[in-house]
């Protein structure tokens, strides 16, 4: 499987619509071959 870093800086536990676009698409990368790391900032 591919490795792929996606770097947010909106990403849960945080809300709001950044987040969930994000989300999703980490969310159905496995289908497609694809094993998403994400680096966001510490909530706080």
């Amino acid at each position: 499987m591919k490795k792929v870093l996606i770097v947010s800086y909106y990403f849960p536990p945080s809300g709001g619509p950044g987040v969930q676009r994000v989300l999703k698409f980490v969310k159905y990368l496995p289908e497609f071959g694809w094993q998403p790391h994400v680096l966001t900032v510490q909530d706080g």
